[in-house]
């Protein structure tokens, strides 16, 4: 049987191991023992130790849980096996709904569906190898489950044992959607002409380098519609340049509403337009020029009695440059204001 002194030893260990040493009583057979002393403190130690791990834990798992980004495991066949409670938030989706029906509920667009399905499998040959893999990074557009697109930026990783060992796909997404809202009007705004509305040279040069190049790859064909306004000088000289500003603003929003969807117009300069027409041949072209040409005569400008103006057209013809279809464009534009204004002729 246990002597009183060493049931008391007892007791005050696990006293120390449970949190419930009360007193500070020392056993009386441990007074002054100097390994007692040392035992004590490695227990407490050990027991500092284990708190400070499950704290940590603890801490690990509510910051996940509460975090604002969107942070999931996925194993090598592309199920969920964690996701954070954040994607409600984000996505509409609960985190059963995603863990068991992703692709049901469509969770990531098709086309994203596929890339990364494809990416998955790269990775599980990289894998296999025992290679490691650099993260992945991209962007996306989803559909939260009430229809409204949200855009998000995703970091993809791998997450690895001590013995450097493949465990699962560590997924972290980020709610980008405001980002790209305010990227996207930036960019609108470099792009668009402050007056008129109408894009700018900026996008019409990008636009004509692309037109071009697609032209010369896939056999297809465009043309150019460059539009001056008839004598708006005298408008300017007699009755200002503000009733000029409104007749340039009168004309953008007229050529918005003539143009085809396919169509881009843009402000070249000054009281010129261009529109770029993709897949048009020279007649098509010139049937929409005379139907501006036509709209715009007929169009009652304010303080103005009637506004015309001249049109030159070109269509793409095998041009080495950008610069060589729109010096025909440009003079054809001449020829109509030669041979009289208010009409459209091609180079």
């Amino acid at each position: 049987m246990l002597s009183d002194d060493v049931k008391a030893m007892i007791n005050y260990v696990n006293a120390i191991l449970n949190n419930k040493k009360m007193n500070n009583d020392v056993p009386r057979i441990a007074e002054g023992d100097a390994d007692f002393l040392e035992l004590e403190q490695n227990l407490q130690t050990i027991k500092k130790g284990d708190k400070i791990g499950n704290d940590s834990d603890e801490r690990h798992r509510l910051m996940i849980d509460n975090a604002w980004d969107i942070i999931a495991t996925v194993d090598l066949a592309g199920n969920f096996t964690y996701i954070s409670p954040s994607v409600e938030k984000i996505t509409g989706y609960t985190p059963a709904e995603v863990i068991n029906h992703y692709r049901e509920i469509g969770y990531f667009l098709p086309g994203v569906q596929q890339e990364m399905d494809r990416q998955r499998a790269r990775i599980k040959a990289m894998v296999e190898k025992g290679e490691h893999f650099d993260a992945i990074n991209f962007e996306q557009r989803q559909v939260r489950k009430d229809g409204a697109s949200i855009y998000t930026d995703t970091v993809l990783s791998g997450i690895y044992d001590e013995q450097n060992n493949f465990r699962e796909l560590l997924a972290i997404s980020r709610d980008i959607t405001e980002k790209v809202k305010l990227r996207r009007e930036m960019r609108a705004l470099s792009e668009t002409d402050k007056l008129t509305r109408l894009y700018n040279r900026v996008k019409l040069d990008y636009t004509l380098e692309y037109e071009l190049c697609r032209a010369k790859t896939t056999a297809t064909t465009f043309a150019l519609i460059m539009i001056d306004i008839d004598h708006f000088k005298r408008i300017n000289d007699q009755l200002g340049h503000l009733a000029g500003d409104v007749v340039l603003v009168e004309l953008a929003k007229l050529f918005r509403a003539i143009i085809r969807s396919t169509d881009l117009i843009g402000r070249w300069g000054g009281e010129e337009f261009l529109v770029i027409l993709p897949d048009t041949d020279d007649w098509e072209a010139m049937d929409l020029a005379e139907k501006i040409r036509s709209r715009v005569s007929e169009h009652r400008f304010p303080e103005q009695e009637q506004i015309t103006i001249s049109l030159g057209v070109s269509v793409f013809n095998g041009d080495a440059t950008v610069d060589s279809i729109i010096h025909r464009a440009d003079q054809a534009l001449y020829q109509a204001k030669k041979n009289g204004k208010n009409q459209v002729q091609r180079m």
